[in-house]
C-alpha cells in the first residue's frame, strides 16, 4: 500500500498498471483494491459510503453489568446448552442403533 501511495504522490494520474510495475520492481504485489484505497486516501477519487451491513441474528444482551443482565446472560447460555444437548441426543440415537445393532 505504501508503494501505491508513494507512486500516486509523485504522479497522480498514474494507472494501476504503472503502480503494479513500480511494485514489481521492488518485488511487491499491488492488488487493484490497494490502488483504489490509496487513491481514496489521497483524495484523488471520492470514497463511496458503505452500508452498515446486516444486523446479527441473535442480538447479544446489553452488558450493563447489573445483576439482572448477568442473570439474563447466564440463563440464555443455559437455554442454548440445553438445546444443543437435545440435538446431540437426537443424533446419537440413530448412530448408536447403526453401530451396535450389527454386533
Amino acid at each position: 500500500m505504501s508503494v501505491a501511495i508513494a507512486s500516486l504522490n509523485k504522479n497522480k494520474p498514474a494507472s494501476d498498471k504503472d503502480i503494479a510495475a513500480a511494485a514489481a520492481a521492488k518485488k511487491l504485489k499491488v492488488f487493484p483494491v490497494m490502488f483504489g484505497r490509496a487513491q481514496a486516501m489521497l483524495g484523488i477519487i471520492k470514497q463511496a459510503k458503505r452500508c452498515p451491513g446486516r444486523p446479527r441474528k441473535n442480538a447479544s444482551p446489553v452488558l450493563d453489568s447489573t445483576l439482572k443482565s448477568i442473570i439474563a446472560i447466564v440463563r440464555s447460555g443455559e437455554l442454548e446448552k440445553a438445546r444443543y444437548h437435545k440435538a446431540l441426543e437426537r443424533i446419537q440415537r440413530p448412530v448408536n442403533y447403526l453401530v451396535y445393532s450389527n454386533g
